[in-house]
């Protein structure tokens, strides 16, 4: 299972980009290629999120489930999918200060099941999807 660790400086306080992390419903406003994410369920510490994402380089949508866990003394949320899909990440996003603010770093692993011609073609799109994404939570936290 191929794994991503990227991550950014964002200049805005821990405690606002780890809250961020945590508004899963707004998440279509600001992340690139995200069409929708809905919140199925949503306890205290988790929620059981569908995502429907847009591949870049292919232009079809993505669907998958995975459950968000919340430790908010270590200021993480981490992934676990949840049920059968095409792709899976598992993993953490991490909020600590940094500098002059903060700094946002994701380690995720990630699965695509897709035939090994399309491997590559996979592995772009979710490299792609990541960065976007940090990309957005700074231009969000810092907006």
């Amino acid at each position: 299972m191929p794994r991503l660790e990227k991550s950014i400086d964002i200049h805005a306080p821990a405690e606002k980009v780890f809250a961020l992390l945590q508004q899963a419903e707004s998440f279509a406003e600001f992340l690139p290629h995200t069409k929708a994410v809905q919140v199925l369920e949503r306890t205290e510490s988790s929620a059981l999120l569908d995502w429907e994402v847009i591949a870049p380089g292919v232009g079809m949508p993505v669907r998958w489930k995975s459950r968000h866990t919340v430790d908010a003394a270590n200021h993480t949320v981490s992934m676990q999918p949840e049920g059968e899909s095409i792709v899976k990440l598992r993993g953490e996003w991490r909020v600590t200060p940094h500098e002059a603010g903060s700094q946002l770093a994701a380690t995720l692993d990630y699965e695509a099941n897709v035939p090994p011609m399309f491997a590559g073609m996979a592995q772009n799109a979710v490299n792609t999807i990541i960065q976007d994404w940090l990309s957005g939570f700074k231009q969000r936290a810092e907006g």
